[in-house]
Formats: structure tokens, C-alpha cells, sequence
């Protein structure tokens, strides 16, 4: 089985619609899921997105992703990025993943400072959703993908925004 946690019901609906994702009644969760791929909406933060892939109950030879946006200080807006390292701000805890690609950093609540993250992408989630994926997942069965949305400001997008930086990468990601 694949397993796909996001954070916002506007980055997942790109998805829901390509790979053609039903609604399940589930009364805790936002939960979309077809024959072999299950999504979930966890809301925004580590905790909640810990709390989401947890809820999924996985096995260790499931697939688990986590999709969404993330500021970027140096980054092209749009542009898609696989992590590979996530540096939790908070606790200044390190994560290795398996493949290449860019360094994350995971914050705890919405920056407008680019100053303070030179060279970063910075998310809310990629680090409480690795947490909890690890404890049941392979190492090597967990991904993360961010698209640059915006770089590191206050500026708000809008759902169809967000859809838009999506829906180009859906190929790539899954």
C-alpha cells in the first residue's frame, strides 16, 4: 500500500484528482483512498502531521509520502525538491534520509524572515510526520517531497495557488 499525508485539503485535491482518490467516512480525518494508494489531510504542524501518519496505521513494506509546499530563501517559487536531511529547528535534531536531494528545515509556526534561513527550505510538518512514519515504516520506504510556494514572507496563498504549484509534479512524486 502507498500512504500519502499533506497537510492542506488544497494540496491534496491535485493528488485526490489524479489518482482518482475516493472519500472515506472517517469522522477524525479528511482520508481518500483507491485499491492501492491511501491519502490523508493532516493539518498544519508537526504534530498534527505525526498524529495523521500514525492514525494511517502502516506496515513496514508500505510506502509513505508527505507532500506539500515549503518557503525557500534561495529557491526557484514552483519548483519541486526531494529531501534528504531534515534539521528540526526546535530542537536542532538532524534526519538522514535515503536519497539524494535537498536539506529541510522544520519549523513550528509560519516565519516571514528570510534572514533568519539562508539557504533553507523550511516546512511545518516533514519532521513529526518522518518521526512517526520511521517507527513503522522501512527507512527506505519513506519520502518527502516540497514545492517552493513562496520565499519565506507573510504572503498567504490561495487554494487554487497552492493546486497550481501542485499539479505540475503530480508525475514526479508519485
Amino acid at each position: 500500500m502507498r500512504y500519502i499525508v499533506t497537510a492542506l485539503k488544497s494540496e491534496a485535491k491535485p493528488i485526490i484528482e489524479f489518482l482518482k482518490l475516493q472519500k472515506i467516512d472517517d469522522k477524525k480525518f479528511q482520508i481518500f483512498s483507491n485499491e492501492d494508494t491511501t491519502l490523508i489531510i493532516s493539518n498544519i504542524g508537526k504534530i498534527n502531521s505525526a498524529i495523521a501518519t500514525t492514525y494511517l496505521n502502516p506496515t513496514s513494506e508500505d510506502n509513505i509520502i508527505n507532500i506539500g509546499i515549503c518557503g525557500a530563501t534561495d529557491k526557484k517559487v514552483s519548483t519541486l525538491h526531494k529531501i534528504k536531511k531534515i534539521i528540526d529547528k526546535s530542537s536542532q535534531k538532524v534526519i538522514h534520509l535515503k536519497d539524494n536531494g535537498e536539506s529541510l528545515t522544520c519549523v513550528d509556526t509560519p516565519q516571514n524572515s528570510p534572514n533568519d534561513f539562508k539557504n533553507q527550505l523550511i516546512d511545518m510538518e516533514s519532521f513529526g510526520f518522518y518521526l512517526s512514519a520511521k517507527k513503522f515504516v522501512n527507512k527506505e520506504n519513506i519520502q518527502i517531497f516540497k514545492i517552493v510556494s513562496d520565499k519565506i514572507s507573510d504572503t498567504i496563498l490561495t487554494p487554487q495557488e497552492v493546486e497550481k504549484l501542485i499539479k505540475p509534479h503530480l508525475e514526479d512524486m508519485l
